[in-house]
């Protein structure tokens, strides 16, 4: 889209120019038959997730699981879960260069070995992992460059980067006949993700310097004022409702302690440490380049850092500054844009909130990942380019989970199923999103037809209350895998209800005031 809607003030102003990446990691040079001797399995099949973790020593590892549609060398399972070094954890990331990157819903074909610690990796660092792509109606097989390593050997010539995946995956059948998966390394599933898991965010901080309101964490809400002179013509809908709209939209964030509060009209305007947090129209002290009303392009809003304060606080890992004053001015020359679409000034404003927020863009800028490669983020209201598309005020998944990292609550929990309806032969899939400062114990009941309900990690007993897991530091974790079930068909029908639940550790979960949060999911199973 030729319009952005623009960073921050700040990220714009504290820019870095980067330098040249040199090699940071080394790996021999290796052919086709060196990555099929080395592995314990060769498969062919198509991402489901990618999903990062910390753990022993705070190390941060991705846990990479492929659905298998072929088996070219190791024992036949539905699915392969690579662990790979790096990943992101809320704010924290760990990079290990040289390592292929995955995207869910890629179709790949992977060389696998198991690691020292016992878990499958690909070998060979990049030189193990393909893309399949169709090109021209046929399948090729393509290997991403080796960004970030050094291949060293030159006597022997590297496995090709691309080339025909039929004739690949034939000379691949020919070498695990010649050298067969040991019979100790030839299972390819390993654990699934542990509860700690965070999926890949869709969200980003602001950069270079993390900055927060320390209000929430008292009960207080940021006070945003409003300038409605001058004021933009909207269709179908005021400026001034639309400002409402865009504070509640944060503010109703479940999972989150932030406030925006509508502190009322206000005669200050533009960017300027004058004590108040003002949103104000048509760029009126002059500050920034001005849009084209011909093109309809250029910048269309900016939020700048008036105070900050060197107090430093600790959230989820994130080392945030604190943030005094924020001011939102909305460009002049901006009426073409907000006339294309009802709903695109409150897209806008809302976005430039999030800033204020704290939050940086989801994708699109230096300092955030390429929209392409992650729909979520491409898709939430912090993308770098306003949308236009009419969504206005809306806060997306990705925005949602920044407000919950920045601002977290004692507890929370966010149960998700893949579908309120299953049948025989169908998967049901629970995760969950969790968030907060306290540690829990944590309790998964499911209420089948009739009211009788049992505990997931108990003994099998109706209507007896025990943990799956006891005295858990909820931190952040989005996307926590819990439940992973083929519907037989021999189920009695009718509606189950799945009970999450966190629970004061040690604490008797009979006595209701002992919950510190919970959330259901039900469903109907047709027999």
């Amino acid at each position: 889209m030729a319009r952005p809607s623009v960073a921050g003030l700040v990220a714009g102003a504290l820019a870095l120019a980067l330098g040249g990446r040199a090699s940071a990691s080394v790996v021999t040079r290796m052919d086709v038959e060196d990555l099929t001797r080395l592995s314990a399995v060769v498969a062919v099949g198509t991402v489901e997730s990618v999903v990062s973790a910390r753990g022993g020593r705070g190390v941060i590892h991705t846990d990479v699981t492929v659905r298998v549609e072929e088996t070219l060398k190791g024992a036949r399972a539905p699915r392969v879960v690579l662990r790979q070094p790096g990943g992101r954890v809320g704010a924290d990331q760990m990079v290990a260069f040289g390592m292929p990157e995955f995207a869910a819903g890629e179709r790949v074909l992977v060389f696998a070995a198991r690691t020292r610690g016992g878990a499958l990796s690909v070998t060979g660092l990049f030189q193990g992992k393909y893309r399949v792509v169709s090109e021209a109606g046929v399948e090729m097989a393509v290997r991403d460059a080796e960004d970030g390593a050094l291949v060293v050997g030159r006597a022997k010539a590297s496995a090709p980067a691309r080339e025909r995946l039929d004739l690949l995956r034939a000379r691949v059948r020919g070498l695990a006949a010649r050298y067969p998966a040991p019979a100790e390394t030839s299972a390819p599933v390993d654990a699934a993700a542990p509860v700690e898991a965070a999926a890949a965010p869709a969200f980003t901080l602001r950069p270079l310097l993390p900055l927060r309101w320390f209000e929430p964490d008292a009960g207080l809400p940021v006070v945003m004022r409003y300038n409605p002179a001058p004021e933009p013509v909207l269709p179908g809908t005021t400026a001034r409702a639309e400002f409402v709209a865009s504070v509640n939209a944060w503010t109703n964030v479940t999972g989150s302690t932030i406030v925006m509060q509508d502190g009322g009209n206000t005669s200050l305007s533009c960017w300027a440490a004058d004590g108040q947090n003002v949103v104000s129209n048509l760029d009126p002290c002059g500050q920034f380049v001005p849009f084209d009303p011909v093109t309809c392009s250029g910048v269309l809003a900016v939020t700048g850092l008036a105070r900050l304060s060197l107090e430093t606080r600790v959230v989820n890992g994130a080392t945030f500054l604190r943030q005094l004053e924020s001011d939102i001015v909305i460009n002049a020359g901006t009426e073409c844009f907000w006339a294309e679409g009802e709903g695109n000034y409150g897209e806008v404003l809302a976005h430039e909130m999030g800033h204020v927020v704290g939050l940086g863009h989801s994708c699109g800028d230096a300092f955030s990942p390429d929209c392409a490669t992650n729909p979520e983020a491409d898709h939430a209201l912090m993308r770098a380019f306003a949308h236009g598309d009419g969504r206005g005020a809306t806060p997306q998944t990705g925005d949602i989970d920044g407000a919950r990292f920045i601002y977290p609550p004692p507890a929370f929990v966010d149960a998700l199923l893949n579908q309120d309806t299953f049948s025989a032969g169908q998967t049901l899939d629970l995760k969950a999103d969790l968030n907060g400062t306290a540690r829990a114990d944590l309790y998964l009941l499911l209420v089948v037809p009739g009211g009788t309900f049992y505990s997931v990690g108990g003994t099998g007993v109706p209507n007896e209350l025990v943990p799956a897991a006891r005295d858990a530091a909820l931190g952040f974790a989005t996307d926590v895998p819990l439940v992973n079930s083929t519907i037989t068909g021999f189920e009695p029908g009718g509606v189950y209800t799945w009970v999450l639940g966190l629970v004061t550790p040690g604490a008797n979960p009979a006595v209701g005031t002992n919950w510190l949060a919970f959330d259901v999911a039900t469903f109907t199973l047709n027999p």
